[in-house]
């Protein structure tokens, strides 16, 4: 199960984001819905889209 690392558009720090079972089933979920909003460790909260995620795994 590949861990998606965003980073941060304000301070650059990676950090985790989602885990996701199936790449493709994750791409139609964000097709249908593709703004995300997520805080990083920092407190910096920001708007991603599927292009943003990076696999690590």
């Amino acid at each position: 199960m590949p861990m998606l690392m965003l980073k941060c558009k304000t301070c650059g720090i990676i950090f985790s984001g989602v885990y996701a079972d199936n790449m493709n089933e994750f791409r139609n979920e964000s097709e249908k819905n593709p703004n995300s909003t997520y805080k990083c460790p920092k407190g910096h909260l920001n708007d991603y889209v599927i292009e943003d995620y990076v696999d690590l795994s």
